[in-house]
């Protein structure tokens, strides 16, 4: 085993098969059935479909807490316990962190509050709160990030989680997913008619839909040579991480499966392997028509003629699909299979059953198998792919390298891809790129007149004017569009054209998108949540729910620009838009990627503020509280080499960044130490918003002995996930020398990063 390898050193599962890895692999095993009712989904399901609850947790454990809070809770301790972990023994806390996927993160929360009116149910309804509450008290507190991109999130995490580890900023991670069983899932996914009558049997010719199922899994992440010096014991090798988009549609995936094509090739190449060489898939199998048909494409285009010969197993067909929590959890089972050197068995279909005769199906029981590789899909809404290839732990070679990114043939676009991998020359990251659609200011010379205006803002600005930005987007096209994905195409085509890419000259398919929101398309969130509680599953909106989902703005970004690159969405924290510039700037620093698109966006709704105003942050304006409007910012970032090769114009460059959680330790302490960690920088530009974090961040700046510059917040009102990129815009546009943006968020989250103007703009 390679020691730059990054390994997995400790699972857990909690599903409707068993609380604990063993008991659900074990069942899996034993073809034990575990489909049945679902009574803690909050209105009965139609029809008595059922589904896949997981099974009850001791009534002892964490009592009152929130269910998704509590399961998380559970799977946490219990992969921490598998890892052998303590973290004050073992690690610095600082550098240990949490990467969690999830697609609907404290949604139950949310009917609760529409059922009550009791804003105080709020409380645990954001990503980044389920994830405080859940971790409280477990030691870990670098950074604490959830992104989601649909039913691909946690396999998404964990590949995020790699780049944490190898680029050296983390020494640890808590990755993996979950979702809770919901109501707002059920509707969604029913209303979609994509719920089988019957039970669940991936790739079958009769196959009618999937089965909703409830799972969380967590796998510990470590470098190898880290293990090794505290004397654990690997399941497995992290050996090849692999994502794309398929750049198709929103809800249904492309039926030649090329983005899904894109992402194993990139894992497969990363690993460095043939294709033959991988003893297992577990795919992603989800049992609907359109998505079994296409899933088969890609396998077929990948593996060919070895196809036949190698095992396919759909584990959806025993635990049903549980959408964020699939990716982790459907990886945790493929390592057991490769530590037992097991086939499991596909539930509910037979060989004959199988309407693709090139496909080895794994069915009947289990058997006993050679595997070395695993391969693992994750396909989400919005043609959101993911794909891991796990290895044996005695594998010399596998992951060695660093984490690849995709590069598309210029002549076949989408038709292959091969990875590029090493450190870039200067590990430069440029802004080239800088789209603005803010309050009073729309464009970036708009935005550079508001900076200099002295004038400030007392009261909400509430939504921005379509007429304002609408001459962006095609006006047909976007109509049934949520705010929140509007504001963010306007500010991608602004930053695109300000980078000098157009029509004529668009950007490559390649890009990636990491997008960053507090509370992503809530109006429509809400609008959809309503019908359910007050009509029942049969009021359900299908499109109100495709474009309600988190990560609806980055799935439309890759369609509107054709791009195939990786597609995810930090949500649910202040700091969202931080963490999707900190996690694109690490993978161009180290050469993985060539150019990103990364931006934040929040829309206004007055049921927000009322909550805020709950919580005693929102004023409308007064002292001490906030103010809150709508907007959006996009950056587009390149390596040098990219930018330079184009004859692009550098805006600024992005450097050093630090994260981490404050719960025991004050949020001082916490903001003081990642000033201290973004080197190079002796001015600071903090969050500024009227709240107790304000004060907070005043006192570290004093306490590091940096120049504080002035905040945003009056210029403009408070815009949450927005906030922070503006505030790295203000420093590109206007400063004289590079400083620290820092952002605090009400979860206990604090990031910083240091931003550049670039030296044109110094005056050089």
């Amino acid at each position: 085993m390679n020691t730059h390898s990054i390994v997995i050193t400790g699972t857990a599962l909690a599903t409707s098969l068993g609380i604990s890895t063993e008991q659900t692999w074990r069942n899996v095993l034993a073809m034990q059935p575990s489909l049945g009712a679902m009574p803690a989904l909050e209105t009965p399901a139609p029809d008595a479909k059922g589904g896949y609850q997981a099974i009850d947790l001791p009534e002892d454990f964490a009592a009152g807490l929130p269910r998704e809070v509590r399961y998380l809770r559970w799977t946490i301790t219990q992969a921490m316990q598998s890892a052998g972990i303590d973290i004050t023994l073992s690690y610095d806390p600082t550098r240990c962190g949490y990467v969690l996927g999830t697609t609907l993160h404290g949604m139950r929360s949310g009917g609760d509050f529409l059922r009550t009116g009791d804003f105080s149910r709020l409380q645990d309804f954001l990503a980044g709160h389920v994830l405080q509450h859940a971790t409280a008290g477990h030691g870990p507190c670098g950074d604490a990030i959830t992104t989601c991109s649909a039913c691909s999130s946690s396999l998404g995490s964990i590949a995020l989680a790699v780049t944490l580890l190898e680029s050296q900023q983390l020494d640890l991670v808590i990755a993996g997913g979950y979702d809770a069983v919901s109501e707002y899932a059920y509707g969604g996914f029913n209303a979609l008619r994509l719920v089988a009558d019957g039970p669940l049997r991936s790739f079958a010719r009769d196959r009618r839909g999937m089965k909703l199922g409830e799972g969380y899994g967590i796998v510990i992440l470590e470098r190898a040579s880290d293990a090794q010096h505290r004397g654990a014991k690997p399941l497995a090798i992290v050996a090849g991480c692999g994502e794309s988009a398929d750049a198709h549609h929103l809800t249904q995936p492309d039926p030649e499966g090329r983005g899904a094509v894109l992402a194993i090739n990139a894992a497969i190449k990363r690993a460095k392997i043939r294709p033959s060489d991988v003893g297992l898939i577990a795919a992603h199998a989800t049992g609907t028509p359109d998505n079994d048909a296409g899933e088969y494409a890609a396998f077929s285009t990948v593996f060919g003629e070895a196809l036949a010969s190698t095992p396919v197993t759909a584990f959806k067909t025993h635990l049903g699909h549980t959408l964020g929590g699939a990716g982790a959890v459907e990886l945790i089972l493929s390592a057991c299979a490769l530590r037992d050197q097991i086939i499991p068995a596909s539930a509910n279909v037979s060989s004959e059953d199988v309407d693709f005769p090139a496909l080895s199906l794994a069915v009947r029981s289990p058997r006993p198998g050679s595997i070395k590789y695993t391969l693992n899909t994750s396909l989400g809404f919005g043609g959101a792919n993911t794909c891991v290839i796990l290895a044996a732990p005695n594998s010399q070679d596998a992951g060695s390298e660093a984490f690849g990114s995709v590069e598309l043939d210029a002549e076949k676009p989408g038709s292959s891809a091969y990875l590029r991998t090493g450190v870039a020359e200067d590990g430069e990251v440029c802004v080239t790129g800088i789209g603005i659609v803010l309050p009073n200011a729309v464009g970036v010379d708009a935005f550079t007149k508001l900076l200099e205006n002295s004038n400030t803002i007392e009261h909400d600005t509430g939504p921005i004017d379509e007429s304002l930005y609408i001459h962006l987007l095609n006006a047909r096209r976007v109509r049934r569009m949520s705010a929140y994905v509007k504001l963010s195409l306007a500010a991608t085509t602004l930053a695109c054209m300000d980078a000098g890419f157009a029509d004529s000259s668009p950007l490559p398919a390649d890009c990636s998108v990491l997008l960053g929101s507090t509370h992503g398309s809530a109006s429509y969130c809400v609008d959809y949540y309503k019908q359910i509680v007050e009509g029942g599953f049969i009021a359900a909106n299908p499109a109100l729910f495709a474009e309600g989902v988190p990560n609806a703005a980055a799935a439309h970004l890759s369609l509107m620009l054709g791009l195939k690159g990786a597609c995810q969405t930090f949500i649910g924290s202040r700091t969202a838009g931080m963490d999707a510039l900190r996690l694109a700037s690490l993978r161009i620093a180290s050469g993985q990627w060539d150019r990103a698109i990364v931006g934040a966006a929040e829309e206004y709704l007055p049921v927000i503020n009322d909550a805020y105003r709950n919580c005693g942050l929102y004023t409308g304006g007064a002292e001490n509280g906030f103010a809150t409007g709508s907007g959006a910012v996009t950056f587009i970032l390149e390596s040098r080499r990219s930018m330079e090769q184009r004859g692009g114009r550098c805006r600024g460059s992005v450097g050093s960044s630090a994260s981490e959680q404050f719960d025991e330790r004050d949020a001082v302490s916490a903001i003081t130490s990642v000033l201290s960690r973004t080197v190079e920088s002796t001015a600071v530009i903090g969050s500024s918003n009227h709240t107790w974090i304000d004060q907070a961040e005043q006192l570290a700046i004093r306490k590091s002995q940096q120049q504080p510059l002035p905040g945003l917040y009056g210029r403009l009102p408070e815009l949450f996930s927005v906030g922070p990129l503006a505030a790295a815009a203000a420093v590109m546009l206007m400063a004289r020398s590079s400083a620290t943006v820092v952002a605090t968020g009400y979860d206990g989250v604090a990031s910083a990063i240091r931003v550049a103007p670039s030296l044109t703009a110094m005056g050089a």
